[in-house]
């Protein structure tokens, strides 16, 4: 999406985990036909993917993280585009939305409008997986006095500095809206800040079944969901929603 542009030269030092990759790459084996990621950032899925020797789109809509994708390298087919509304010439064996980017879509006719891009792209019996957060009542609800500034991460960087992030998060139940505000703050190998900046985001939250409600309105059928990447059952205490449906 756009507005990571101001925040993607930081992207790859805030998301440095993997333990979802052998998920992808096991689905990948099982399918077969080229494969496209829709939402694909800098790359941290598509990449070892395509390492594999498979054919591997990636859509990302911001400028600024598919160059960071292409410098890495790798037998990727890069293409600036929205997940809604892309056109790309050719069926897929399997597509792929993960780690929150369907969330990234913040009106529900978006959603829907992806859902329906994403299945005339497959080839028929074509699987899309889709990957969201899944939160408890308990985490979205907010703290009396309002939302409270949360110490998020902090990454070593290259040159020695560091990297902390910090963010604010609201949650709006009538609209499914989490609005964050991020705070990065880079400091030198000495220790002295030299840049801070402010980010907003928003994402809109869905449940299961009002997600397997939409995948069946697009022409999906669904054939598996999980609640992590182990392929556990989903239950109300799952950190991650994970849905498998097909053309």
């Amino acid at each position: 999406m756009p507005e990571y542009d101001p925040v993607a030269d930081l992207y790859d030092l805030e998301y440095v985990h993997d333990h979802d990759v052998p998920f992808w790459l096991a689905l990948a084996d099982r399918e077969n036909g080229p494969i496209v990621e829709w939402g694909a950032g800098t790359g941290r899925i598509a990449l070892p993917l395509a390492a594999t020797g498979r054919e591997v789109t990636a859509v990302e809509l911001s400028g600024a993280m598919i160059g960071k994708g292409e410098k890495k390298g790798g037998a990727v087919e890069w293409v600036v585009g929205d997940m809604r509304t892309a056109k790309l010439d050719r069926r897929y064996g399997l597509a792929i939305c993960a780690f929150n980017s369907f969330l990234c879509l913040p009106v529900l006719e978006d959603a829907l409008a992806f859902l329906r891009n994403a299945r005339e792209h497959l080839e028929p019996g074509g699987l899309l997986g889709l990957e969201v957060s899944a939160f408890t009542p308990e985490e979205l609800a907010e703290q009396p006095g309002g939302p409270s500034l949360r110490h998020d991460l902090s990454r070593e960087m290259p040159d020695g500095g560091r990297l902390d992030r910090y963010s604010l998060s609201r949650y709006d139940a009538a609209t499914q809206l989490m609005g964050m505000r991020l705070f990065y703050d880079l400091y030198d190998a000495s220790g002295d800040l030299r840049d801070r900046r402010e980010h907003d985001l928003e994402i809109r939250l869905t449940g299961r079944d009002e997600l397997l409600l939409m995948l069946r309105l697009t022409g999906f059928r669904v054939e598996t969901v999980y609640g992590g990447f182990d392929r556990e059952p989903f239950t109300a205490g799952s950190d991650h929603l994970i849905v498998l449906a097909r053309r």
